[in-house]
């Protein structure tokens, strides 16, 4: 899914006086969150110095937002806002974290805040449309999308999204505008290419997805839903041993990936491949059977049909 770059940002501090030891705790965490490491972090978190900065509060959070522990990294992200309230980079961080979370009503709120701070802010109303377009509120997600493109027409991300609201609600032609716009200013992003790939077939313009979805696959190859799509495109086609191929890497990709199941079985048992077939249609029965512990991404749930 599209995500904010403010935590990927880290601040650039200077250390003296009583305030060593606070930063030295503050580098540990930071070198940690960089790498992402999660034991390194988990023990750094433990260690947390006494007397705890703002900054080391927005660290906190990120920290704890790559363990997985949203709800920590929201007490955490609070505590920052609260230490300093005039901060549009804190609010953001905090919006985000509540997006992240789950709880848009939150998010949103922390969103306006800092839309106030700072109204010329694309990114800000970029944020706020993905918040309302998770609370499919869509025509408040458009609007916002709108208004971030007025205050900066490159904003790639806010045409993509468009193009996905527009998606959901039925209109293609439309969505094949704005994901164009979007590949106009990033030609070379593996995620809109294949959301463009998709939305081509199933506008019956075939060669031309096919060219868009290999081109995705060629910048990202470790994308599952990339190497199923192609699988089923190959399938269409006939092709059924580049399709065999492409599947078998998108189970390997993520083998919970129950539509790629069913064409792989589909693919086996035109091949004459019975057992393998018989196994993948199995697979795919007890996953179709199980409830699904995560929801799924609104962005990319139409690329696993």
């Amino acid at each position: 899914m599209t995500a904010s770059g403010l935590w990927l940002v880290f601040l650039s501090l200077s250390f003296s006086g009583r305030s060593f030891a606070v930063s030295d705790g503050f580098r540990r965490l930071a070198g940690c969150v960089e790498q992402k490491d999660k034991a390194c972090i988990a023990a750094c978190l433990e260690e947390s110095p006494a007397d705890r900065t703002p900054e080391y509060f927005e660290l906190a959070a990120r920290a704890f937002m790559l363990l997985g522990q949203n709800q920590e990294a929201v007490k955490s992200i609070a505590q920052a806002v609260q230490l300093k309230p005039g901060s549009f980079d804190y609010l953001m961080e905090q919006g985000w974290i509540y997006q992240r979370s789950g709880d848009q009503v939150s998010a949103i709120e922390s969103f306006l805040h800092a839309s106030q701070l700072n109204p010329q802010s694309s990114a800000v109303f970029y944020e706020l449309g993905m918040s309302f377009f998770l609370a499919k509120e869509y025509e408040r997600a458009i609007r916002h999308f709108d208004h971030a493109l007025l205050l900066d027409p490159k904003n790639d991300k806010a045409e993509f999204m468009n193009g996905v609201v527009e998606i959901w609600a039925g209109h293609l032609a439309e969505a094949k505008l704005y994901f164009a716009s979007a590949l106009r200013l990033q030609p070379h992003n593996a995620h809109y290419l294949l959301h463009y790939g998709v939305l081509l077939a199933a506008l019956s313009e075939n060669d031309l997805a096919l060219k868009n979805i290999l081109e995705a696959r060629k910048l990202d190859p470790s994308n599952p839903l990339t190497h199923y799509q192609l699988g089923k495109r190959y399938r269409l086609m006939g092709k059924l041993p580049e399709a065999r191929q492409e599947l078998e890497a998108a189970v390997h990709l993520r083998p919970t990936l129950s539509p790629a199941l069913y064409q792989l079985g589909e693919v086996y048992h035109k091949l004459g491949e019975e057992a393998k077939a018989s196994e993948a249609f199995d697979k795919f029965e007890k996953l179709s059977q199980q409830e699904k512990t995560e929801d799924e991404d609104p962005i990319d749930v139409n690329l696993e049909n």
